[in-house]
């Protein structure tokens, strides 16, 4: 039974409370209904005071927060914990308050208390929590220096040291020190290898680049028999484009952890992205197989994911046809799943170059969503219907105004085109505006200004687009107005790059028929 109620049960029988108190009580809470908080926060911490009661303090507290009385509620939680020693609620009220009132430095013995009474078996969990608690904090500074003190009897235990040295390190990267935050995972691994805190620490370490961050994971990985751990890393090696490592990590996964339904779908998709159809279609199976028996929307949503994979391995092989009965096989019981898997027959037409096919079925269809009416307006762009595209990306703006694909869309492709430039620029400023840190609007930017004959400007703002994300068809773009400035050894090599990622993406493939540079 946790302390606190432990303290409440034993002095209940003792609560002070006589009829004089209880009128007092009344008075209180009448006093609240009339919006005199003054007047009824005084009575009932009064009340408290003289009865010695657990839930009147609680309730004096409460009244404190909600009058927005940090100082109010602090005085109440400090009598609080004065009549409950042992009591960790009240404990943390008044660790959590200091913590709103920006008052760091007298949170140590709370911080220190909370952790000492935490039961063995939940101290591990108490500390865990403690980067939430201090995340907001002014003074980082103070932040680590409380926490320091507070975990220095556990940093060495055998059962928290691994924990206790993780939320260390996360506060010294709260303090920009992440060459401290990897000695503290590091130190964490050693001292308690089975422990999986460290190695979370060295994932979120190795996603902000922190040399020996990775090398940290793999060997926490050793010690560890947890799959949904093996395929965060695997995660990070797939956003850094690590295709090849991350399918080599997905190999041992599944063979470790053979029911493992995610790892044959994340691996079953990477394999097909690479164009592995037989091992993609051996991995989609293996993942179908293992969620058939089961239920739930997350379920549903991987397995519409995996059979639309392998109905895209179908379409290659040149069974279009048998790829739109394997859709049509799904389950769809609401909305969002019958708009997912239109979504997934459109994709598959597209790939094969089936535009028309594609677009009529999006025409067909009752009741679209935004994003499949968005999908229709390309692929009327792709028909070289502009005006079709046009009033769909139109009609889009009405229903949702900060919708800002639309607008990028829109005018990227006049500015492709030639067409309406200063209007097609005015679209894409107002795209940027809604998502200012998208590089694919950037890009579309970049292009126009590039149309409309001021190449270094556009030069600026592609480089700018491309050094945030060197995406094939940025460069593509980026590439045509170097070869323009008479630049063209570094628009080969932004091209090189391009062709390595994606060969034959179709603004690179029509960039280079046309400029026919050797590469």
């Amino acid at each position: 039974m946790p302390v606190g109620h432990a303290a409440q049960s034993d002095n209940a029988a003792n609560s002070g409370l006589n009829a004089e108190l209880l009128y007092e009580i009344l008075v209180g809470e009448l006093d609240l209904r009339q919006g005199d908080w003054n007047s009824g926060f005084a009575l009932l911490l009064d009340s408290a005071r003289k009865s010695n009661d657990y839930e009147l303090y609680s309730r004096a507290v409460e009244v404190a927060l909600q009058a927005r009385s940090g100082d109010g509620a602090l005085i109440a939680a400090r009598d609080w914990v004065k009549s409950y020693p042992q009591d960790r609620k009240a404990n943390m009220q008044v660790l959590q308050i200091l913590l709103a009132l920006d008052q760091t430095n007298d949170t140590l013995e709370p911080l220190k208390k909370e952790l000492s009474l935490a039961p063995v078996i939940e101290r591990s969990d108490a500390i865990a929590l403690i980067p939430r608690y201090y995340a907001r904090a002014k003074d980082k500074a103070a932040v680590l220096n409380v926490v320091s003190q507070a975990l220095a009897p556990y940093l060495n235990a055998p059962d928290t040291a691994g924990v206790s040295w993780t939320s260390l390190g996360r506060m010294r990267l709260l303090n920009n020190d992440s060459s401290g935050a990897l000695q503290a995972a590091q130190k964490g691994v050693q001292l308690e290898p089975k422990s999986i805190q460290p190695g979370l620490l060295a994932l979120e370490l190795m996603t902000l680049k922190i040399d020996g961050a990775e090398s940290l994971v793999v060997q926490s990985l050793k010690k560890q028999k947890n799959a949904e751990y093996a395929l965060s890393y695997v995660r990070i090696l797939i956003e850094l484009n690590r295709y090849d490592d991350a399918s080599k990590q997905l190999s041992d996964i599944t063979q470790q952890y053979p029911d493992q339904a995610e790892a044959w779908l994340v691996l079953g998709s990477l394999q097909y992205e690479q164009n592995q159809d037989k091992a993609a279609e051996t991995s989609l199976a293996q993942y179908v197989k293992l969620v058939a028996q089961k239920s739930g929307d997350n379920i549903t949503k991987g397995l519409q994911q995996a059979q639309a994979r392998r109905a895209s391995i179908l379409a290659r092989q040149g069974n279009t046809l048998g790829a739109l009965k394997l859709l049509d096989t799904l389950p769809a019981s609401s909305d969002e799943q019958k708009s997912s898997i239109l979504a997934a027959k459109v994709q598959l037409l597209r790939e094969q170059g089936q535009y028309q096919k594609a677009f009529d079925i999006l025409e067909q269809a009752p009741n679209k969503d935004i994003d499949l009416t968005y999908e229709q307006a390309m692929l009327a762009e792709r028909l070289n219907q502009i005006d079709v595209m046009e009033k769909l990306l139109r009609k889009i703006m009405v229903m949702q105004p900060d919708y800002y694909n639309a607008y990028n869309a829109l005018g990227f492709s006049w500015a492709d085109r030639g067409l309406r430039l200063p209007e097609a620029k005015e679209l894409i400023v107002k795209a940027l505006s809604l998502a200012p840190n998208d590089s694919f609007i950037t890009d579309s930017l970049g292009w126009v200004e590039f149309r409309m004959g001021n190449t270094d400007k556009a030069l600026e703002i592609l480089q700018k687009a491309y050094a945030h994300r060197n995406d094939p068809e940025i460069g593509a773009h980026l590439g045509e107005v170097l070869w323009k400035l008479n630049r063209q050894d570094e628009a080969r090599n932004i091209w090189r790059e391009a062709v390595r990622q994606a060969p034959t993406n179709d603004t690179l493939v029509d960039t280079l028929k046309r400029f026919k540079p050797e590469l």
